[in-house]
């Protein structure tokens, strides 16, 4: 039996007028229902969020915070299932004697420390699903977001390489995830005239969203994201690898399919593949 939350969480970016998936036709998609009788509207700049009291069905199944993780402790990526928010504060919810990995991730390059959620512990599920049920109520962020950190996002090349890509070797780790639309979670500072923005929205598909935006809504309520994948550690271009490519590059085939990614979410047409090398 599939379980049934009130509310949902959409983003909308009001300066792209046309995208490759909407967020507005994916909720329209995955809703049972919309009764639009409470809305939270909050103007950030570039982007509009809207929270609606909606029916969801909840994909996970279950309340739980369930983490997967892949790479290195200096370098890891995980993948969190129903992973909550409230108080700007990443919260863990689990049961008493379940055991999770490691989950502290690097998710920004150039910031040595590490993003460790916070947690709370239940009795028991029962405990834990009454809390999310009747406590909390949290809203849901449907589908996947792809949580990184950038300082320079106003220098193109920095947004892209030192930001963007990373988090998007992030993802790849967990395949196919990379394939299908995505939402960005950006901890990044104001900026009237960054047009990496409308990139890193354009590269998602589902949209972007600040962190600054999220913390403002998010005291005193609840947000829960039904996948969050975060950890980009040292993927990113100024971190040199012995062989002198991109991280992620050759193992995972990162920079052909960011690259294709790039091309695909602008509309632009790929590149022809070249047969031979330029020594020939």
């Amino acid at each position: 039996m599939k379980s049934l939350i009130p509310n949902v969480f959409n983003v909308e970016d009001n300066r792209i007028n046309q995208q490759h998936y909407s967020n507005v036709n994916y909720i329209k998609n995955n809703l049972i229902s919309s009764t639009p009788e409470k809305s939270l509207l909050l103007e950030s700049n570039k982007h509009t969020l809207t929270c609606t009291d909606s029916k969801f069905i909840h994909q996970n199944k279950t309340f739980e915070t369930t983490i997967e993780c892949i790479g290195s402790l200096y370098n890891q990526s995980c993948l969190y299932h129903n992973l909550y928010y409230v108080d700007s504060t990443f919260m863990i919810l689990t049961v008493k004697g379940k055991q999770l990995p490691s989950y502290s991730v690097r998710i920004d390059a150039f910031v040595m420390s590490h993003t460790t959620p916070s947690k709370r512990v239940f009795d028991s599920y029962s405990h834990l699903e009454k809390f999310v049920r009747n406590v909390i109520d949290p809203r849901i962020i449907p589908s996947v977001t792809l949580y990184f950190g950038q300082y320079w996002h106003d220098n193109i090349g920095h947004a892209l390489f030192d930001g963007l890509y990373p988090a998007y070797v992030a993802l790849i780790r967990f395949s196919p995830r990379h394939l299908h639309p995505f939402r960005i979670l950006a901890r990044i500072a104001d900026c009237n005239d960054c047009w990496s923005e409308d990139i890193y929205s354009r590269f998602g598909g589902l949209g972007i969203l600040k962190q600054s935006v999220l913390n403002k809504i998010s005291k005193g309520h609840w947000f829960m994201f039904e996948e969050l994948v975060m950890g980009s550690g040292t993927l990113c271009q100024r971190c040199i690898q012995p062989n002198f490519q991109l991280p992620g590059g050759v193992e995972l085939d990162g920079s052909r399919l960011f690259r294709d990614r790039i091309y695909q979410q602008h509309g632009l047409i790929h590149p022809i593949i070249r047969q031979k090398s330029s020594s020939e």
